[in-house]
């Protein structure tokens, strides 16, 4: 019996030997586990104050006071109270160029309860330097008729100068900012001073040149021999895939850019009975007498009705669907820009992609335009704000030969739109734009898009996919909404050109 006892005796021991041992082990166990979470907390409140940072440095002319109160701000919005630690008020120091942010808080425990540690301090600072990139802006804008309705021009004009002001931060020039003005309808002016670049196609070596007549007929000639109008600064959109969607250096034949002359359509009295839009010259009798050759088609090729003729109407001609406005390219100059939107006129079709193609070519280091620094430049960002207030449309020409109305692309039946009907035209703009958003973006170019009062799906989703990221993309505001987009976008672009 004794030796009985004496084996429980041993049991008994080795039983509280390993209770003993058991609890240190359960305790680093759950040191662990609370460490760990610990590591988690810090690791959000670290990104919360990243955020936070990044946010007020982009944010000029505030006290330190006001920039800790928009720090909390965003650190709050990214570090919410359901987060498993509490976090203490934001600390903003400045010094020199850097910015720093720091927070403490604390994580309560769980096992580490056992040695009477009831929570776990964490914190986080960072620090961004204000080494601001330099940016290069298209505002490319849409200045076509349906502006002219609802005040919308006036709302667009007055968000855009206020943004331009707040970017320039009270200075009349930069040195760290250049902003262009891209207007945009049917087509793109590129001003009538560039006339004699050698971009230009003024020999017709292009086959777009001369498409609308006969080979060989250049535009320029045309204007000239009209009595009262001059060629306003438009150009045609180039062919080919090579140069199209592109801002390929143009050199020679279809790399150029041919000006822009929408042709006199047929007068109302011929054989097929057709209506025309842009008829500004009586026809005569299309250099023959034969009326069976008066066809509507040879009388809308026929160069000899310019010689000498007065166009007979304000709202048609040659530059029809033209902005009256030229491209301002880059400049550092505020007033100049400021100029540039409150000139702003709206006429014209909406035909987005020849916009956003010009927005990229002023941003572009290569001709026609060369005011832009090179894509691989790390002290520069580009980036575009693009607004629109309706779909592609060039018209279904009322039925007649053309198949549209005249556009940067030409006619629909001259097949650049890829239908000889202009009423299944939008597809294929629909298709060149989406394409033209991905060419810039390619190049690293960021761009934010604005669908002003837009009641098309379909191109809600085209400005949504063409923006950089969703929350670049701002869905039909009103006029009075407007102004707070742009202010954001300013605030968008302030986050882009800080360095950290």
């Amino acid at each position: 019996m004794g030796v009985r006892l004496l084996c429980r005796n041993e049991k008994g021991n080795v039983a509280v030997l390993f209770g003993l041992a058991i609890i240190p082990i359960v305790l680093g166990v759950g040191v662990a586990i609370d460490y760990g979470r610990a590591l988690t907390v810090r690791s959000h409140m670290g990104d919360a104050a990243d955020a936070a940072a990044l946010a007020i440095g982009s944010w000029p002319g505030l006290s330190e006071a006001e920039l800790k109160v928009k720090a909390q701000q965003f650190f709050t919005a990214n570090y919410p109270p359901s987060e498993l630690g509490s976090a203490g008020a934001i600390n903003v120091s400045l010094s020199g160029d850097d910015i720093f942010v720091s927070v403490s808080g604390s994580v309560p425990t769980t096992f580490m309860k056992l040695a009477n540690i009831n929570s776990v301090d964490v914190g986080a600072t960072t620090k961004v330097t204000k080494r601001e990139r330099n940016i290069e802006l298209a505002l490319v804008l849409d200045t076509t008729g349906s502006m002219d309705s609802g005040g919308k021009m006036s709302a667009m004009q007055n968000a855009a100068k206020k943004m331009v002001q707040d970017l320039f931060k009270g200075k009349s020039t930069s040195d760290s900012l250049k902003i262009s003005v891209v207007p945009f309808a049917a087509a793109v002016n590129v001003g009538s001073d560039k006339k004699n670049e050698s971009w230009i196609d003024k020999n017709a070596k292009s086959d777009v040149a001369w498409e609308d007549f006969k080979s060989g007929v250049k535009v320029f000639d045309l204007y000239d021999d009209l009595k009262n109008r001059k060629w306003e600064g438009c150009v045609r959109e180039r062919d080919g895939s090579a140069y199209e969607l592109t801002d390929a250096t143009p050199s020679s034949g279809d790399s150029l850019f041919a000006p822009y002359l929408a042709p006199d359509e047929p007068d109302d009295d011929h054989d097929d009975g057709d209506y025309y839009g842009n008829n500004y010259i009586d026809d005569g009798d299309c250099g023959t007498s034969q009326s069976w050759k008066r066809k509507p088609n040879a009388c809308q090729r026929f160069t000899g009705k310019y010689d000498n003729a007065t166009v007979n109407s304000s709202s048609k001609g040659p530059d029809l669907n033209c902005p009256p406005r030229a491209i301002t390219p880059l400049t550092n100059n505020q007033g100049q820009v400021i100029s540039a939107i409150e000139e702003l006129q709206p006429k014209g079709n909406t035909v987005i992609p020849a916009g956003l193609l010009w927005g990229w070519r002023v941003l572009s280091p290569n001709e026609p335009f060369t005011g832009g620094k090179p894509y691989d430049d790390e002290k520069w960002v580009k980036a575009i704000v693009l607004l629109t207030d309706g779909e592609n449309y060039v018209g279904g020409g009322n039925g007649n030969h053309n198949g549209s109305s005249y556009s940067a692309f030409g006619y629909a039946s001259e097949d650049h739109l890829g239908n000889k009907s202009g009423s299944n035209a939008t597809s294929t703009l629909n298709s060149k734009l989406a394409t033209v958003c991905s060419n810039v973006k390619a190049k690293g170019i960021q761009i934010y898009t604005i669908g002003f009062q837009l009641n098309s799906s379909t191109t809600q989703n085209l400005l949504k996919n063409c923006a950089t990221k969703p929350d670049m993309y701002y869905n039909s505001p009103s006029n009075e909404q407007l102004a707070t987009v742009f202010s954001d976008i300013a605030q968008g672009l302030g986050e882009l050109r800080i360095a950290q």
